[in-house]
């Protein structure tokens, strides 16, 4: 039987406190401060932690598995201090690091949680990756892969066993990767950022266009991509706007109503992000704050009232 999932979060936190409790003891006795013992001992914990993660699986009980997670992550980070410690590598190699094991983590270690995180931690470091290279031009391709797997992921047929919250994580590392264009190095690029603004519009275009070609004709969809191409317009500099509305969307025509309260709750944060960073008067702000966000209730009432909103 599965545990509810507070019983799971409770486990983690309290199985995290008392492997944390452990290893400050470790410390204290001054059995850590061995460069070789903490990277083998870190490695071990993690190898261990992945192999028992598939023992509830066969006896169908789940309250074990958020304890295996928080001792995995426990052994990941003291591999990661015997390794720095050790070699001492640059940051770009820590960070590769990190993403090869979140890959192997996904795929190896069976608990829903890491399966969750691994996903938003990979997108993110590989963003952070390319600002260590700074080769952010990359930054619109990573976000286009990111694109294209929430497509592919919400389909119903596509949600595999096991991997149910695969397009949760994913639209989360969307929003994230869209947050890069608040990176001050972005900010003086705004063609990365209003190219991210084009790939989310393009999706969304191309997302309307199949769920609208059989129950509208060719006018209704030219004035309906019109219509959000002026609300856009003024936030291309702002992807974050474009990439909620298009969870939004995907949201009503997935039928998956987490997506359309993520949609709006990253909307409400990249909307303030946009309104703070606008160049100019309070009143002139309050004006162009004011019509945008009736032409956001409007736009959001239009998708309820399609043949689209009766999917949630």
């Amino acid at each position: 039987m599965k545990s509810p999932w507070y019983i799971e979060l409770l486990s983690f936190f309290g199985s995290l406190l008392a492997g944390g409790f452990f290893l400050l003891c470790l410390v204290v006795l001054g059995l850590l401060n061995n460069k070789q013992l903490d990277l083998f001992l870190g490695f071990f914990v993690m190898i261990s932690a992945s192999v028992l993660s598939f023992i509830p699986r066969r006896t169908k009980k789940q309250s074990y598995g958020s304890v295996f997670f928080s001792f995995l992550y426990q052994g990941f980070f003291l591999f990661l201090f015997g390794l720095y410690d050790i070699f001492k590598p640059e940051d770009t190699s820590i960070l590769w690091i990190i993403l090869i094991f979140q890959l192997t983590f996904f795929f190896l270690f069976s608990n829903p949680i890491q399966r969750f995180l691994s996903p938003i931690l990979f997108f993110v470091f590989s963003g952070v990756l390319l600002y260590e290279y700074k080769i952010l031009f990359l930054i619109p391709i990573l976000t286009s892969a990111c694109l294209f797997l929430v497509y592919h992921y919400t389909y119903p047929k596509n949600r595999k066993e096991n991997f149910e919250n695969l397009p949760y994580s994913l639209s989360i590392s969307l929003l994230c990767l869209a947050g890069f264009s608040f990176v001050p190095e972005l900010k003086q690029s705004p063609q990365i950022a209003e190219f991210q603004s084009f790939v989310f519009f393009f999706a969304g275009g191309v997302l309307l266009y199949k769920e609208l070609k059989i129950k509208t004709n060719s006018l209704t969809f030219g004035s309906v991509i019109l219509f959000f191409g002026l609300i856009f317009f003024p936030t291309l500099e702002t992807p974050g706007i474009i990439v909620s509305f298009f969870l939004l969307l995907i949201g009503f025509v997935r039928g998956i109503p987490f997506l359309s309260y993520l949609a709006w709750f990253s909307l409400g944060l990249f909307y303030f992000a946009f309104y703070y960073d606008l160049d100019t008067t309070l009143l002139e702000k309050s004006k162009l704050m004011l019509g945008s966000s009736l032409l956001f209730f409007c736009a959001y009432f239009c998708l309820r009232l399609s043949p689209m909103g009766k999917k949630r």
